[in-house]
């Protein structure tokens, strides 16, 4: 499975002990109510046939298609009516006609609404937030079919409305005026007033309600992310003999396998060990029952003794344009450096962009905040390989 842009952000940020604010508002299900733990509100009404089940973290609340009802407090209402993120992770099963996951709604209208619907049919997220019919920021949003568990981030800013689903930024749709939410509409989870009109009852799973009172940015939004069911570390390069740990989101499956099992430590562990003999494909499988999934890395093994430590490689073209493909220059075989004395980067006037001294960082195409013009660039590098010190300077070029 191709792994999505925030893993390499959400490392970054931990390595440098970064998060960002608590959420004024967050239901983790993990008692099976409604409950927030940040004790801003205290109002739930909650069916009793509502269950608990494996959640993105700890449990969550499972919707069967009966007539479920779980809504929340009406004061979340007035976070919507200012800038605010929403965040939620959902697990969506098929039903005959689409369903509601969150809304806050009066009735089956357009009135003042804030909406979260999945469409089975296609296999999209429908989000609203809307005045009218005519007025509103009405976006779709497709579901990553490979994963079970699915995430959800929404923001205001202004009259700017942002959708990004699965680690996937959507859109951003800028209205005449913001929209203000009904007061004496209700919030509901797993249904909605449309019921036997349009919609049918939820199909799923509902976890991790976050709801913060300003937009988080891109990088704030990235670090949301779990990667349940799939592997953190990156396709890798290790010399022949080395031991390296394949890190994971986790998973709350009752089943699961790493496959082929030569060169790993175990095939049922959440993380095992891999000293591979030779280059490899591994393989996570993983059970729900209703719902499988698996990911993968490559680990690449070669032998030291075959090590060139003057044939450095770096691209001679990038594209930092957001598409996830060739966004950062970086040093594509920083395994033969031991230690990195510099990495820097400069413009055609000889002003320097970048600097590093860790291998593994790269350039984003951005300097002070701004976006550089597409032009050639120059490089120059010094490490040091079995010991002996290096130097290799060359140019590339920027294309948008």
């Amino acid at each position: 499975m191709e792994k999505i842009f925030t893993i390499i952000i959400l490392v970054s940020l931990a390595f440098m002990g970064w998060s960002q604010a608590d959420p004024v508002v967050h239901i983790n299900f993990d008692n099976c109510t409604g409950e927030d733990v940040q004790g801003g509100l205290s109002d739930y009404i909650q069916s009793s046939t509502i269950d608990c089940d494996c959640g993105i973290s700890g449990e969550g609340v499972y919707f069967d298609g009966a007539m479920d009802s779980l809504h929340l407090d009406e004061e979340i209402i007035d976070l919507f009516n200012n800038d605010f993120t929403f965040s939620m992770y959902f697990w969506v099963d098929d039903a005959p006609q689409p369903y509601t996951v969150f809304g806050i709604q009066g009735d089956c209208s357009k009135d003042s609404v804030f909406l979260v619907k999945y469409l089975p049919q296609i296999k999209e997220l429908d989000v609203q937030i809307a005045k009218n019919f005519g007025l509103g920021a009405f976006l779709i949003g497709p579901i990553n079919e490979d994963l079970c568990w699915h995430h959800i981030i929404f923001t205001k800013f202004g009259k700017e409305y942002s959708l990004t689903v699965d680690g996937v930024f959507i859109e951003t749709k800028t209205l005449t005026e913001e929209i203000v939410m009904g007061t004496k509409h209700q919030i509901r989870l797993g249904g909605s007033p449309c019921v036997g009109i349009q919609e049918s009852n939820m199909n799923g799973r509902i976890d991790e309600i976050k709801i913060w009172d300003y937009p988080l940015t891109l990088e704030e939004q990235a670090a949301l992310n779990v990667f349940e069911d799939q592997i953190i570390t990156q396709d890798t390069t290790i010399f022949e003999g080395d031991i390296f740990p394949i890190r994971t989101g986790g998973t709350c499956a009752p089943n699961f396998s790493w496959s082929p099992g030569a060169g790993l430590s175990s095939t049922s562990v959440l993380e095992p060990e891999a000293s591979p003999t030779e280059s490899v494909t591994y393989f996570w499988n993983i059970d729900h029952g209703t719902c499988l999934t698996r990911d993968s890395i490559d680990v690449f093994v070669i032998d030291d003794n075959e090590i060139d430590c003057s044939n450095l490689l770096l691209p001679n073209v990038f594209t930092p344009n957001d598409d996830d493909l060739n966004d950062l220059y970086t040093i594509s075989n920083n395994f033969i450096i031991e230690d990195l004395n510099y990495f820097e980067i400069y413009d055609r006037w000889g002003a320097k962009v970048f600097e590093t001294m860790t291998k593994d960082d790269g350039w984003d195409g951005m300097f002070n905040g701004i976006e550089q013009a597409p032009s050639m660039y120059v490089y120059k590098i010094e490490y040091t390989c079995r010991g002996e010190t290096f130097q290799k300077a060359g140019n590339f070029t920027l294309l948008k």
